[in-house]
């Protein structure tokens, strides 16, 4: 139920009135100084209660449901000491909007009708329309249609009333939501159409992209997909429109619309999917990979290439016919209500144009179906998106492969050189299932202990699901480079791991991921050799108030950096290096010009929705957030290749969903910034880490013009040599990031088989692997 579109609204104080005004029998006009003074302290508590009402606004609109009942109920109990009514029930409505989102649907209504309470006692009428709205939505969940309708219908007779054409679109569109769950999609339609009028008279955008996107849904439950793929590409290309310019709009509304259309893209992508359009449906996947950084890293400005969805000559005609339709039928409905003397003119002009949309529609579904059978305009490769073809041009063998994870399928897609564009529908997996085999998975990964025959079992299933169905393309084609585009739990895994039953796919294939193929740099190439490299080398090795020594630390980076000092002959690239205390953000900051490899090794975590609690920590003790991350993008110009030699810093969230994207290393990459970042996804044992780092960096350091070595290759050598060496020497079982324990002490030496994926696994490279 909670899919669909609808609206909530929220509401905010205008009025500013003191307690005075409030109730200004409340003091004696003879004792003017108290009087003064008295409204000067609710003015105050005022101006307080205010603030805090914008400030749950604000974490509403990201999300952030928690913290917006923290604020609103301290404001709430402020309106109430200083008997302002307005804000009490402002408050109380935007409370029960929160319970509404959580699900909490008693509570929500709770909430609302103290709120309607108010609005009706102090003859608000507004709070009152927008209160029985929300109490329709809440009763649309509850799947109790007729309550739904009824207060619909009772805050849709009151915004009509007071001139709110916004709330009486909103209200329309939700009535158009509960008859399209009744199935009753011709009253539906007719309430969408009314929504979608209003909005374009007011100039709504983000409303009639919305109703545009429902009416797309409507038409898929009528079996027109062709139809619904037109509605849909325009609802996603009014989002586009809508993020080009959205750097206008206050943040939080940035992020609050650009939430509500997700679903959107999905849609559209698999109905595309399904009428074998995949080249358009690898489009929309491009564009919801945007969507989804831009959102998450609360950062407009990402991704400005790719910014519609092209609609065939006959999608626009029935776009162009049916807005017309619409703005007609707005005229005609008028002059039917006056009676106007032009109505048959009118009617006629209608009936005109709605014969001409359904030739059109007519036209689109012939034109739909030649096309599949002909195959060659939809599968034509010259029509691969510009920047995905230029990944599978730049390294012969490559090969570029979306996992697309819906609620009750997985799709795969993949393009190579010279192939056709191809699509493979995984039946019986959805994304519950898929997310339930990628938690234990992740879950064994990151256990060492871990039976190692139960681990691969679990794995081989992975590989069934996500690599198997598209083996055999991958094997006739002699396609040796995988580069995946993820979505939802298949980020949480690392590819390199999965297992076909005698190899895993880092014996086979090289490995990369990226963010999107907008955001991947498919030019640079960090310079062969090591004369034109110079590394900034960061480290934590001593113990800091409850994190753990990483005494392994220290022999890492001597390994990696080549000091000036002529003694110094362990290092591989020339650089500068600092450690514990010398390692603190001005010292980061200060020293990345002219480098192009950043090195971090030290702990990290990454909190899931919580920038302020995801961090890396510095040897000062400081902890680096992500907010300050993103401070360095102004200093990345020089840099290749990040590398964070730390924990969970590619882990994007515990809900195993994926609907982050993956963890501090997207804050790294981009235009302007560094083109790519090697991260890990799990706790790393400090040893083996240490020893990886060193060899991947050996193999690094290997590329020449007569034995090129890419980074994906040089990553993929560096953990098949762990792998391969099955057993290292260790005093050291400590894990980066662990915190530190009174049972951990220095353990005996010992040995360890390094075949278990925990050891060579957990490091994925995100960006340009070449």
């Amino acid at each position: 139920m909670r899919s669909r579109y609808l609206f909530l609204s929220l509401l905010v104080a205008t009025s500013f009135a003191t307690l005075v005004a409030v109730n200004p029998q409340k003091y004696s006009l003879e004792m003017p100084e108290a009087v003064a003074q008295v409204a000067t302290k609710v003015e105050s508590k005022k101006a307080e209660a205010d603030r805090l009402l914008q400030q749950g606004i604000q974490h509403y609109r990201v999300s952030q449901y928690q913290e917006a009942l923290r604020s609103w109920q301290r404001s709430l109990a402020i309106y109430r000491d200083i008997g302002d009514r307005s804000g009490e029930g402002t408050t109380l409505n935007n409370i029960g909007a929160v319970y509404d989102n959580l699900g909490q649907y008693s509570q929500a209504l709770n909430y609302y009708q103290q709120a309607l309470a108010i609005s009706k006692d102090i003859g608000d009428r507004s709070g009152e329309g927008t209160t029985l709205n929300n109490i329709g939505a809440v009763y649309r969940h509850l799947g109790q249609y007729s309550q739904a309708l009824n207060y619909y219908q009772q805050a849709l007779a009151i915004r009509k009333d007071i001139g709110d054409r916004s709330g009486e679109g909103t209200t329309l569109n939700n009535i158009g939501l509960v008859y399209d769950n009744l199935g009753q999609y011709s009253q539906a339609l007719n309430y969408y159409q009314q929504a979608l009028a209003i909005s374009k008279d007011i100039g709504d955008r983000s409303g009639e992209g919305i109703t545009f996107s429902n009416i797309g849904y409507l038409l898929k439950q009528q079996k027109q997909p062709e139809l619904a793929i037109v509605f849909y590409k325009q609802s996603v290309n009014i989002t586009e429109e809508i993020r080009t310019g959205i750097r206008r709009l206050p943040r939080e509304l940035q992020l609050s619309y650009t939430k509500t259309v997700e679903n959107t893209y999905r849609r559209l992508a698999d109905l595309l999917l399904s009428q074998g359009r995949v080249l358009e449906a690898q489009q929309v996947l491009e564009l919801l990979k945007i969507q989804e950084l831009r959102e998450y890293t609360r950062n407009s400005r990402i991704g400005t290439k790719l910014t519609e969805v092209v609609l065939l000559p006959k999608e626009k005609e029935i776009v162009d016919f049916y807005g017309s339709l619409i703005v007609f039928g707005q005229k005609l409905s008028q002059c039917e209500q006056t009676r106007c003397q032009q109505r048959t003119q009118l009617r006629k002009e209608r009936d005109r144009l709605k014969r001409e949309y359904d030739r059109a529609i007519v036209s689109l579904k012939k034109e739909i179906r030649a096309r599949r059978a002909r195959d060659d305009v939809f599968l034509d490769p010259k029509n691969l998106s510009g920047t995905a073809k230029k990944i599978i041009q730049a390294q012969p063998g490559t090969v570029l492969i979306y996992p697309f994870v819906l609620e009750d399928k997985l799709w795969l897609l993949w393009a190579a050189p010279g192939k056709l564009v191809s699509k493979r529908e995984i039946a019986g997996v959805g994304q519950k299932q898929l997310t339930e085999k990628v938690v234990k998975f992740r879950q064994m990964l990151q256990d060492r202990n871990s039976d190692l025959k139960e681990l691969q079992r679990v794995s081989q299933q992975l590989y069934q699901w996500l690599i198997a169905p598209i083996e055999d393309e991958l094997l006739a084609s002699s396609l040796q480079h995988l580069v995946f585009s993820l979505d939802r739990a298949s980020r949480y895994i690392p590819m390199a791991a999965l297992f076909d039953g005698e190899k895993y796919l880092i014996e086979k294939y090289t490995v990369t991921t990226i963010l999107s193929a907008e955001l991947t740099d498919t030019e640079s190439r960090l310079p062969s050799g090591t004369e034109k490299v110079n590394v900034l080398a960061l480290g934590t090795s001593e113990p800091i108030d409850g994190f753990n020594a990483l005494p392994h630390v220290v022999r890492e980076i001597d390994a990696i950096v080549l000091l000036q000092d002529p003694k110094d002959r362990k290092g591989i690239y020339p650089g500068i290096q600092f450690l514990n205390s010398e390692f603190d953000f001005t010292t980061m900051r200060d020293h990345l010009e002219g480098r192009q490899i950043l090195h971090v090794a030290t702990h990290g975590k990454f909190v899931p929705g919580s920038q302020e609690n995801s961090y890396i920590l510095m040897g000062d003790g400081e902890k680096l957030p992500i907010s300050e991350i993103k401070v360095l993008e102004n200093y990345l110009d020089d840099v290749h290749i990040v590398v964070l030699s730390a924990c969970e810093t590619a882990l994007g969230g515990t809900d195993n969903e994926g609907i982050e994207i993956p963890g501090i290393s997207s804050y790294f990459l981009g235009e302007g910034k560094a083109k790519t970042t090697i991260a890990s996804l799990w706790q790393v044992d400090d040893l083996s880490t240490s020893l990886l780092m060193e060899r991947l960096y050996h193999y690094l350091a290997s590329n020449s013009g007569e034995h090129p070595m890419t980074k994906a290759e040089a990553l993929r050598q560096a953990q098949l040599s762990l792998l391969e060496d099955r057993q290292l020497d260790s005093r050291s079982d400590n894990d980066r990031g662990g915190i530190v324990s009174e049972a951990v002490a220095e353990q005996q030496l010992s040995r360890r088989s390094l075949a278990h994926p925990y050891y060579w696994a957990p490091f994925i490279l995100i960006g340009n692997g070449l």
